[in-house]
């Protein structure tokens, strides 16, 4: 009796201890992955101040460069002549002409120059004379005015002798367009200095209006937290929750940065997005997480409970191993799934140091090609030598402009929308010639395609981006010469190609991590590691797979598949023994030979099973 009372004591504690381990194991997780989730919260938040940081340098740049350009022509001494003609007693119409010719009108935001005689309109550029002032000048001499229509221009002011000033108009929307640009992820808006105007984009494109203008559930949210921050000149982030199109609700995050901590001075700059894009895959996790600790920590409790009442039985003992098993596949489970994140998150911060990258490049980019231009028109008619190398900065200019722009691209996922059909042969002739610049005198190129008139529908840009990556990547293993082979055939209804150094080749360990993102065997500042997890990308992205042979001595060989355009992919024999599709990020050869070998002994095995029976 004595033993049975205790029996049920020690149950009870253990019970106790178990469901107070799972509550805290709960309460601990769910904590934790709060805490993650603020993390990304703030990274979130300090991506959006650097994109407002740098569209806030291109405001910045675009109005100073204005201002120049005003300052420059209001000096020239032609247009002091036409005044004195003027006062003279000639037509404002000679004036207006002049106007009209101004260098501005090559400047991308400029709408139009008023000048004024007493505070009162005297000619314009445009002919047009319904304009109002709708602020006063700032310091820099900088205010809002309007035309009859409505529109809305940011004015610079400056002023000459005798009563004359002038009103250099720049046009908001160009203004915005060149400056800031429509993004599909998030949204940017601009508010001025007095909070009079707001302007953001949408898929109708630029919207220039008052604050006061009646806006939808989002932009409205969005405006009014805007202008608060900038009454108060704070900056600041904050969630709000609303709903889609579609009546859906989602949270969404505004971030806020006031026109006195700007370097513009003249707009206040805010960005919304979707936080649910960003917290989703970690919220994914956290749910998941938790239902696998869960059952692992019912497993432990089962298999105490087990320890202290069931022990002296055996057929509990296999019981207790299913048990574990159990916990090891869900522990395996939750493991793959947080390598999946990570995976995901690296190449998501790939993608945002790209695009960064080449919008830094394209802020560097824009003035020089501006004051080519400028300088181009400020230069005699006979100084064609000058012209002609101005020209020349400026052709560069915009190639280089052109090679950020394909940067860029490379950072952004496949689109079907981008595919069309593409011939095999052609495709992979054009991208080799592209490579023929960079190739060792040593190396020697052989080219073998036998897939003539078969097509493969894709996206042009990433096949020459995959064959560029593993050809540059050959040339480097053969510093000292060598043969490289490539080919193309058709088998079933795949396209197969085929790329063979006769390189250093590579042992396992480095063969089992080249399409890990930044992994690289190349000295420091030769390589970033990018190229053949690139290439991994596109081959998944167009529904393929790749596999990699190598020894270390023995060169390299990689071979594509890829389905042809109108190819039932469903029925494609993928994999070492013709089941089930395989992963395109790390497979070799060397794993396909050792596979069939297993599964042809496996066969000869029972064939002799058989053969003895």
């Amino acid at each position: 009796m004595e033993k049975r009372t205790a029996g049920k004591t020690a149950f009870m504690i253990a019970l106790a201890v178990a469901v107070a381990c799972i509550v805290a194991g709960v309460y601990n997780v769910w904590r934790s992955f709060e805490r993650f989730d603020n993390s990304i919260l703030s990274e979130k938040d300090t991506q959006f101040y650097s994109l407002m940081r740098s569209d806030d340098i291109n405001l910045e740049n675009s109005i100073n460069a204005f201002e120049r350009e005003t300052e420059t022509f209001l000096s020239r001494a032609v247009l002091r002549r036409e005044i004195e003609h003027w006062r003279d007693g000639g037509s404002t119409k000679s004036l207006q002409e002049y106007l009209s010719t101004n260098t501005l009108n090559a400047n991308p935001v400029y709408a139009d120059l008023i000048m004024y005689h007493k505070d009162k309109i005297l000619c314009t550029a445009s002919g047009s004379k319904n304009y109002s002032i709708i602020t006063g000048s700032d310091s820099d001499g900088l205010h809002l005015c309007a035309d009859d229509g409505g529109k809305y221009y940011l004015a610079y002011r400056q002023e000459a002798e005798g009563g004359i000033s002038y009103d250099a108009l720049i046009d908001l929307e160009k203004l915005y367009s060149t400056s800031v640009g429509s993004n599909n992820e998030n949204e940017t808006m601009l508010v001025d200095a007095t909070s009079t105007i707001m302007l953001t984009s949408d898929e109708e494109g630029v919207f220039v209006g008052s604050v006061d203008n009646e806006a939808d559930e989002k932009t409205s949210n969005f405006r009014d937290y805007l202008v608060s921050c900038q009454n108060e000149g704070i900056a600041d982030g904050i969630s709000v929750e609303l709903t889609d199109s579609d009546g859906n609700p989602y949270t969404a995050r505004m971030v806020a940065l006031p026109s006195g901590s700007t370097v513009n001075g003249e707009f206040a700059m805010g960005i919304i997005a979707n936080y649910e894009d960003a917290i989703a895959p970690s919220r994914a996790a956290a749910e998941e997480i938790l239902l696998y600790g869960g059952l692992a920590m019912l497993g432990v409790a089962g298999l105490m409970l087990l320890l202290i009442f069931m022990r002296r039985e055996n057929a509990r003992g296999s019981a207790e191993l299913n048990v574990l098993k159990k916990k090891n596949e869900a522990m395996e489970e939750i493991n793959q799934k947080m390598q999946a994140l990570a995976h995901h998150q690296r190449l998501e911060t790939i993608g945002t140091m790209t695009a960064s990258i080449a919008h830094d490049f394209n802020n560097l980019l824009t003035p020089i090609m501006g004051y080519s231009i400028m300088t181009m028109e400020m230069l005699p008619a006979d100084a064609t030598d000058l012209q002609e190398n101005l020209m020349e900065i400026y052709d560069a200019s915009v190639k280089a402009k052109d090679i950020v722009t394909r940067l860029a691209d490379l950072t952004k996922k496949g689109k079907e929308e981008n595919f069309t059909e593409l011939e095999v042969d052609e495709v992979i002739q054009s991208a080799l010639k592209v490579t023929l610049p960079a190739k060792p005198k040593e190396v020697e190129v052989k080219a073998n395609f036998n897939a003539e008139g078969q097509y493969i529908k894709a996206d042009r840009t990433q096949i020459s981006q995959m064959v560029m990556n593993i050809v540059l990547n050959a040339y480097d293993a053969m510093k000292d010469g060598g043969t490289l082979l490539v080919s193309t055939r058709i088998s079933g209804e795949e396209a197969v190609l085929r790329f063979k150094d006769s390189g250093c080749g590579m042992d396992t360990e480095t063969l089992s991590r080249i399409f890990d993102p930044f992994y690289t065997t190349k000295e420091s500042g030769k390589g970033t590691g990018l190229g053949l997890a690139i290439v991994a990308q596109i081959v998944e992205t167009h529904g393929g797979k790749i596999y990699v042979d190598s020894e270390p001595g023995e060169g390299t060989e990689f071979r594509i598949y890829i389905p042809l355009a109108g190819a039932d992919t469903a029925n494609l024999a993928w994999g070492p023994g013709g089941e089930g599709k395989f992963d395109t990020k790390r497979y070799s050869v060397n794993v396909i030979r050792k596979e069939l070998a297993r599964i042809q002994a496996e066969k000869a095995e029972e064939e002799e099973r058989g053969g003895g029976q």
